[in-house]
């Protein structure tokens, strides 16, 4: 455990010194391919120079390219035959990771708490909740479910047991969402679903269903999908009249009356008091467009009466859309050049768009004044924190949203996280990449204060003596079942005092299909004081690990910034090249500078520290030291960034 970066607690400890033979052999062969597996130990890293990095900085520029030609001109298969020489032995200091014991109470706590969690799950936790109601039927299911696309993937897991999933299911869309789920489609509705046949019993259930929820308006929604939807249903089969009329006004593209559509044509005619009316009545509709309506109003009397209706109903707004309203509108009294927005959809794919114009400082503050006490009256009915600390790093970690494209790694993280690189001992940065399949690129690219490009490291630029960085050389095929690996080094301080400020992890497909569709890809970073010693991939090393399964080609798991040695993480996608570029940071040198601004700069988001503030102002005291409080909340503590399902379901309630 302690060679992958993990110690048992006193107590597994103590376990496994009573523990007989067998015990101690189940226990090896449950948990410790596991452990491996978090830290990419698992597969045997198969890389081109065996004496990496040493060997690529003295290698004269001469043999590296002829090297790399021969490589690619036999399609991958011809690699140099170079000894592998002894590597030193080298103690790293490593901060080990606490492995402890859980209870069975501690386990069947999980399936409610994900159940309760207030934003969307991502794919391994739903295949936790999968796992759960087949393996412990005996767990009974909430009455509600808080979060409407959860409570819809609990309705398809029913319908795929043939079990009943009525209480979760209110209108046409949750039924739609979960009959997605049921064909492995996005449950979020961000893209199309291919619906499979479906056993006559199943269809008959879920008529049965749309008899009871359907409206016109839900369906018109999302018209093109539940056209697709009634072709597998064959739902004249089992349809009443009422339904069979719904169904065809549908099919037939007739016009349907709408409550967006009434909200567009008051908004477009400057009906100020009708629009503001229909807001009203649907206050999550009003908080998720009452800055294109400020926007669109821009006289201080008329905003003022914008914000006084948005009041009215703020305490109808669920927590979550709060917390997201507050974090945007903390910035939008100051410009800011561009901001990274995630769409729904199972993709990491990051949209980088301009910020709108700044709305006045005051409207702003009256904003962010009102949001916080409204908060502040919701958390005030949760049960007492007493005193509470807050580790000032929880600035740099967002609120965790938008979960359901979160990739499956080491630790669970909200996007934008920022985490630290280690003590000043560990001045080499190792990043790395594993796969089974095509020609798969690991590149880094070193910007500058001002974001701009300064030099890549890749298969085009092995090495760069001023930045003492290399690359371990370019691999173009990795057949099963060995795959490959490549790995890049960066000296932290010397880039530092080079002024390169940040580095940009790019994993790119270079020819092949997309990530989800290679049968292993995955990367990570690692941080070492001795880089000449021990084995070029030490697990005890790594900071994280990321499986990469993204229907894309392009992935940025990772920024660093080498000023505040820091990881921010990013776990996002971006789009590819066109069909005459090489899919290399070159190419993408431009998207990449701009994808990296809008992560640095954007600042559209609520952070834990606040979050969690507002929680200890309503139902609590705020100390100063961890020594003197009741619940510690940081990197380590009661209450830490990892903890996402917990932060989900407790403080976004």
């Amino acid at each position: 455990m302690v060679s992958l970066g993990f110690a048992p607690s006193r107590e597994l400890h103590a376990w496994l010194e009573t523990s007989s033979q067998d015990q101690l052999a189940a226990f090896r062969e449950a948990v410790i391919p596991a452990l491996e597996e978090l830290k990419g130990a698992h597969v045997t890293h198969q890389h081109l120079y065996p004496n990496f990095p040493l060997q690529v900085m003295k290698l004269s520029t001469s043999e590296l390219l002829l090297n790399a030609l021969a490589h690619y001109w036999s399609g991958g298969s011809w690699k140099p035959d170079y000894e592998a020489l002894p590597r030193e032995l080298h103690h790293e200091e490593v901060k080990l990771v606490e492995i402890g014991v859980a209870s069975q109470e501690d386990y069947l706590a999980i399936f409610p708490r994900l159940l309760a969690s207030n934003d969307s799950l991502s794919a391994a936790d739903q295949a936790i909740l999968a796992y759960f109601m087949v393996e412990e039927p005996e767990l009974a299911l909430p009455e509600s479910i808080p979060f409407k696309e959860n409570a819809c993937v609990v309705a398809g897991m029913l319908l795929r047991a043939g079990k009943d999933p009525a209480p979760f299911v209110h209108t046409a869309t949750d039924l739609l969402r979960a009959v997605t789920y049921l064909n492995e489609g996005d449950v979020s509705l961000a893209s199309n679903t291919r619906f499979r046949s479906m056993p006559r019993a199943q269809r008959r259930r879920i008529v049965a269903l749309l008899e009871r929820v359907a409206n016109e308006e839900d369906l018109d929604r999302h018209r093109g999908k539940w056209k697709r939807l009634f072709h597998s249903l064959h739902v004249s089969e089992y349809a009443s009249e009422r339904l069979q009329a719904l169904v065809s006004k549908i099919r037939n593209n007739e016009k349907v009356t709408s409550f967006n559509g009434c909200v567009e044509r008051a908004f477009q005619e400057g009906e100020l008091d009708e629009l503001l009316a229909l807001l009203r009545q649907r206050p999550g509709v009003f908080a998720r467009r009452l800055d294109e309506v400020l926007r669109n109003y821009d006289e201080p009397e008329l905003q003022a009466q914008v914000v006084g209706a948005f009041a009215d109903v703020a305490d109808q707004v669920p927590t979550r859309v709060l917390v997201q309203m507050l974090g945007h509108f903390q910035s939008r009294a100051a410009g800011s050049a561009r901001r990274v927005v995630f769409p729904k959809g199972l993709t990491q794919k990051a949209q980088i768009i301009a910020a709108a114009a700044p709305l006045a400082a005051e409207l702003v503050s009256r904003l962010v004044e009102g949001l916080e006490g409204t908060l502040r009256a919701r958390f005030s009915q949760l049960e007492p924190l007493g005193k509470v600390w807050i580790d000032p790093a929880l600035a740099g970690c967002p609120v965790p949203s938008q979960q359901r494209s979160a990739s499956e790694c080491t630790h669970d993280l909200a996007r934008g996280t920022r985490l630290p690189l280690g003590d000043e001992s560990k001045q080499t940065l190792r990043l790395f990449v594993h796969w089974v399949g095509g020609d798969i690129d690991l590149s880094a690219t070193l910007h500058d204060e001002e974001f701009a490009m300064i030099e890549p490291i890749s298969y085009t630029n092995l090495r760069s003596e001023a930045y003492q960085a290399c690359h371990s050389g370019d691999i173009t095929s990795a057949p099963p079942p060995e795959g490959a690996s490549e790995f890049i080094d960066i000296t932290i301080d010397r880039a530092a005092d080079h002024h390169v400020r940040y580095v940009v992890m790019n994993v790119l497909v270079f020819s092949g299909p997309a990530f989800a569709d290679h049968e292993t890809c995955f990367a990570g970073w690692m941080t070492r004081e001795r880089p000449e010693s021990n084995e070029v991939f030490d697990p005890a090393t790594v900071g994280l690990k990321v499986d990469l399964r993204s229907k894309s080609r392009n992935a940025i798991p990772v920024v660093f910034d080498l000023v505040e040695r820091q990881a921010i993480w990013t776990d996002l996608v971006t789009s590819g090249r066109s069909d005459w570029e090489l899919n290399n940071v070159e190419s993408n040198r431009t998207r990449i500078r701009h994808v990296l601004e809008a992560i640095v700069t954007s600042a559209s988001k609520l952070s834990l520290a606040d979050l969690l503030r507002l929680h200890a102002e309503a139902r609590g005291e705020l100390v100063a030291t961890r020594e003197e409080a009741d619940f510690t909340c940081g990197l380590a503590g009661d209450l830490t960034p990892y903890d996402i399902n917990r932060i989900s379901a407790d403080f976004l309630a």
